[in-house]
């Protein structure tokens, strides 16, 4: 089978919308897929709605990315297999919402006050925002040239239009998660910049509050980060799951691209896939 259990649509920061983006799995022959956008299941549930009425040969898998606060760093759970409508779930996602809207306008406002006018409309938010849609509209004004110089200069971490977001922690996620009858996974554990030693920690907090696995394969990854994953995930008993983190369609990552993992793992799906 081929399984991508980390993507997003416009719900959150993807670029696709829900049709288009089952449309794509099924075009990259895509057996197993979880949508899991940014602190919402919205996605998820609606492309559920859409393979009820139009049924294409695709198992869809309940998913959502929570994003979690771990002493200085934001660390991302992906949550997958969930009942999307659970309650314990569903209040979780109405406090991230929360503050996600309110960390939002924070920002708008100190753009402003640096000389930036930017617009909620402007910012073409379709559903749940994030910094992606301020970094994007600030290109299309022409104020940066790149997105990354979004965050480089007004948005990202240390920057005079930064806002330290108000997440939930990583116990209580993996409980919302748990409650949801899902499996909890650390996203793209590269992605922190941490240190070894500090990549070593947080997997040993996050197993000891119930984490389930760990994102062994990503689309764009060194075999050699990989093949680590892999040992992290064989060191804390971890099971191992595999996704494009997929946001837009470009050249080097797909849904579904590159995605394998290596022989030592016990795969996240292994209980609720069948083999």
């Amino acid at each position: 089978m081929r399984i991508d259990l980390h993507c997003h649509s416009n719900y959150s920061d993807g670029q696709l919308a829900v049709d288009e983006l089952l449309q794509r799995a099924v075009a990259n022959d895509i057996d197993v897929l979880a949508i899991t956008d940014h602190d919402t299941v919205d996605g998820s549930l609606a492309a559920a709605d859409y393979l009820q009425r139009q049924p294409l040969p695709l198992t869809l898998v309940g998913g959502v990315e929570l994003s979690c606060q771990w002493h200085a760093f934001e660390i991302h759970i992906v949550g997958l297999n969930v009942d999307c409508h659970h309650p314990a779930l569903q209040q979780l996602l109405q406090r991230q919402q929360q503050a996600r809207e309110q960390r939002f306008t924070q920002m708008l406002e100190k753009l402003e006050k640096r000389g930036v006018m930017l617009t909620r409309e402007e910012c073409r938010i379709s559903a749940m925002p994030t910094r992606k849609h301020i970094a994007d509209a600030l290109v299309e004004k022409g104020v940066v040239e790149r997105p990354q110089q979004a965050f480089d200069r007004y948005i990202g971490k240390g920057n005079s239009a930064y806002v330290k977001a108000q997440w939930c922690d990583i116990e209580t996620a993996i409980a919302a998660i748990h409650a949801a009858g899902g499996d909890a996974v650390l996203a793209h554990p590269h992605a922190y910049k941490l240190s070894n030693k500090w990549l070593r920690k947080l997997c040993q907090e996050a197993k000891s509050w119930g984490l389930d696995g760990i994102e062994v394969s990503i689309s764009q990854q060194p075999l050699g980060q990989r093949n680590a994953l892999a040992e992290f995930a064989t060191d804390y008993q971890l099971k191992a799951s595999q996704g494009s983190d997929f946001h837009h369609p470009n050249g080097w990552r797909d849904l579904g691209k590159n995605l394998c993992l290596p022989e030592q793992c016990v795969p996240i799906w292994s209980e609720w896939l069948p083999t």
